[in-house]
């Protein structure tokens, strides 16, 4: 059985192994980019070949690749009633993400990070909230995960526009002389060095193996403009599964407690289910609080529209 998620964290090496000593069953795990992923799998398909069972992903590549080329069966079908209770989930509800309730399952969701500051440079209190980071003695000393580049920097841009207005993302993004990077690891240590003070939507886990080596940073989280996502937990199933069988007992597995357990702690997200707990790497700003307002970067509108978002950060940004 093939199942295809992403490439971070330790999902490769924890749970295929986990799995096959539970239940005997071979998985080879293909991590990549989902972009790889997707474009693997079309040329597949259009070839007749049908080689995937399951996906894990982020969720543009789920609603709009998966889901929009029609590549994907009924989850709903195929999960046993006592894991898709939604008793069993945060909130009381089975946490579907596609309009039917029935294709793409968020087994993970989470705050993501907002800005990062090193403390050897600011005060966390001087800038507590995002309108802080547009004073003059920041101008030329923050450092953006690229949102046009990478999946969930975009979340954080577009949360700001809906949030703010396009004019104080233009004021962050432009007027504030910030240097854009696509490489995580590179940004925090750019911040924890000292090159920049400040570093907006960086990798939580780069952040937590950081700060967990004494690293001057500490993490901001704003009272308004917080952003919850998936990450790559959108769990979905091949429609053409070459192994339907085992595939059906991995998505019911990885539903469950035990495996969203190992999911999660592999992947240092926060599961969707009320048994299993936050990672202890997880810091606990990363659980959402109920009646916080959230943008939410698992809305269907939005997750169908992201390229929309991301056109109009591009005109913001001049490009």
């Amino acid at each position: 059985m093939v199942w295809s998620g992403t490439p971070a964290g330790d999902v490769r090496k924890v749970l295929p192994a986990a799995f096959a000593d539970r239940y005997g069953v071979e998985v080879e795990y293909v991590g990549a980019r989902n972009s790889e992923t997707a474009a693997k799998i079309k040329a597949e398909r259009d070839a007749g070949i049908f080689a995937h069972d399951v996906f894990t992903s982020g969720g543009e590549s789920a609603a709009v690749v998966f889901y929009g080329s029609d590549w994907l069966g009924s989850l709903k079908d195929v999960l046993l009633p006592e894991i898709a209770d939604g008793a069993n989930w945060t909130g009381g509800e089975t946490p579907w993400v596609d309009p039917e309730g029935q294709h793409i399952l968020a087994i993970s969701n989470f705050v993501q990070l907002p800005y990062v500051v090193n403390t050897d440079a600011v005060s966390a209190d001087e800038v507590s909230e995002w309108d802080d980071l547009l004073r003059p003695e920041w101008r030329g000393k923050i450092v953006l995960e690229d949102p046009l580049e990478s999946g969930g920097a975009i979340y954080t841009a577009a949360m700001l526009a809906d949030e703010f207005g396009d004019d104080f993302v233009r004021k962050l993004y432009v007027d504030q002389q910030p240097t854009f990077l696509a490489d995580a690891r590179q940004e925090v240590d750019d911040v924890a060095r000292g090159t920049f003070a400040v570093g907006v939507a960086l990798h939580q886990g780069e952040v937590g193996a950081a700060t967990s080596q004494g690293l001057p940073l500490e993490v901001v989280v704003p009272t308004k403009g917080q952003v919850t996502t998936a990450g790559s937990g959108m769990l979905s199933i091949n429609n053409k599964a070459p192994h339907p069988n085992a595939a059906k007992l991995l998505v019911n597995w990885l539903a469950c407690k035990e495996g969203g357990q190992l999911f999660n702690d592999a992947i240092l997200q926060v599961s969707t289910r009320a048994d299993v707990d936050r990672p202890d790497t997880v810091p606990a700003y990363a659980v959402p609080v109920e009646d916080q307002k959230y943008f939410d970067a698992n809305d269907w509108d939005f997750l169908l529209n992201q390229k929309d978002w991301e056109d109009r950060i591009s005109a913001i940004l001049g490009n």
